[in-house]
């Protein structure tokens, strides 16, 4: 699948600008163009207990003003760091904090990037990016740590497999970053030496397979102990010195994940590598 258009969601947190980046580097490799999206969040005006009706209007006029500053601050920021790398590319602001909104942009893009924490317009706690998005998306995921650091084309990838077809997706829709990859490690986390050895064929088959598009990989077995399947495969990852981990969006059924406590929720929450994820 070619890269042809990136859409990467702006707030006003810290790393934005280093997102940004981020997404003029890949939309320069692959020859793309990038759409930046920002949501205006409606006023939130405070309760108190007899109410000041009159302070309403006000309240609300300096927070749209506030609002409408902001957007107008990152569209002109990031209009700016696309000319001067030539990279073509739109700017969409829409009103209202809704993940619908990000759905229903990304369906015309190839794939979407987001902070790994979002933060509307300057608040001191900023809201994690819902599992909503991973699993509703309909397109490539790329979530970057809230780190202030621009993530390049990454040159060590992991891909964390279990023969779901999520992790079949996924490897499929990264192939791009694969193929520029320098070193690729599999890694499925086995339960049990059973699993183990069912897991080794997998990562086998996956390995042959990725040699057909020129790929070379290693394969590896990681044992989760009693630390689960998400946090093995942050410290393995890390381990590796990985740029980007590749996986399928909830490989399991979602009952199983809200029970278990899934992989993908623990890496969304606690990577500090960027995560690649399809469903």
């Amino acid at each position: 699948m070619p890269i042809k258009d990136i859409l990467v969601l702006c707030d006003a947190g810290e790393a934005n600008d280093y997102r940004v980046e981020t997404a003029l580097l890949l939309a320069k490799v692959y020859q793309g163009h990038l759409t930046g999206l920002h949501l205006i969040p409606y006023p939130v005006i405070p309760v108190y207990g007899g109410g000041f009706p009159d302070a309403i209007p006000y309240l609300s006029s300096e927070q749209l003003e506030q609002s409408q500053n902001t957007a107008n601050a990152l569209k002109d920021k990031f209009k700016k760091k696309a000319a001067d790398l030539e990279v073509p590319c739109d700017w969409k602001s829409i009103d209202g904090v809704d993940v619908r909104y990000i759905i229903d942009s990304a369906r015309y893009t190839d794939v979407v990037i987001v902070p790994q924490g979002y933060c509307r317009y300057g608040e001191d706690n900023t809201q994690k990016i819902d599992d909503y998005l991973s699993i509703h998306l309909g397109r490539p995921l790329i979530v970057t740590p809230d780190l202030k650091k621009v993530f390049n084309l990454p040159k060590r990838v992991v891909i964390a497999w279990n023969e779901s077809h999520e992790a079949a997706r996924a490897v499929h829709d990264a192939l791009p970053f694969l193929q520029y990859a320098e070193q690729i490690q599999v890694v499925s986390v086995a339960a049990s030496a059973k699993q183990e050895k069912k897991y080794m064929i997998y990562d086998d088959d996956l390995r042959k397979h990725l040699s057909h598009h020129g790929i070379d990989v290693e394969v590896r077995s990681l044992d989760p102990a009693s630390k689960g399947t998400g946090k093995t495969i942050l410290e393995s990852a890390l381990e590796y010195d990985a740029d980007l981990i590749v996986m399928g969006a909830y490989g399991h059924t979602r009952l199983k994940e809200i029970v278990l406590g899934g992989a993908t929720k623990y890496l969304l929450r606690h990577s500090t590598i960027p995560l690649f994820l399809s469903h």
